[in-house]
């Protein structure tokens, strides 16, 4: 999946992102949803992301602290691309994959919000394994259990809409 080795704080910057991206994407679905329950489903999906990105920021700033380092260690150029990855990992195509399905239809959100969450436990496992040191390995390790509790989270919630 990774083609680029990436530092360990540019991993939980890019964590950060995805979930960023993630509830940026809920609340553009919300918005087009006609179906009342979906659009609470995809509110409750976006909240799940901001609390994410919380932690993220979180243990970004703790590692950023642990490294001394005092600004934001990335110009712009910089921030644009590793933004960039987070597109490429989830949501790729973003609201044009899941439109075929409909955004009134809960089990296709779901089960976008579903592959997107697994694809999200890869990238923080192989983040993990490449990590250079133990404390950035845990990080990583912690973030893609949090993935994958979500994940089964939002299995749960499919498997009552079935």
């Amino acid at each position: 999946m990774l083609t680029h080795v990436f530092s360990d704080l540019e991993g939980l910057r890019i964590a950060g992102e995805m979930e960023k991206r993630g509830e940026a994407f809920y609340l553009r679905a919300a918005k087009l949803t006609h179906c009342e329950a979906t659009r609470a489903l995809l509110e409750s999906l976006a909240e799940d992301e901001r609390a994410h990105f919380a932690e993220f920021v979180r243990l970004y700033q703790r590692r950023r602290a642990m490294e001394n380092a005092s600004d934001d260690p990335y110009d712009d150029e910089t921030n644009a691309y590793l933004s960039a990855i987070a597109a490429d990992v989830v949501f790729p195509g973003g609201l044009m994959a899941i439109r075929h399905e409909g955004f009134d239809n809960p089990e296709a959100v779901l089960s976008y919000a579903i592959q997107s969450e697994k694809d999200s436990v890869l990238f923080y496992l192989e983040l993990a394994q490449k990590a250079r040191d133990a404390c950035a390995r845990d990080v990583f390790l912690e973030i893609a259990h949090q993935e994958q509790q979500h994940m089964r989270r939002l299995q749960r919630k499919r498997a009552l809409t079935e």
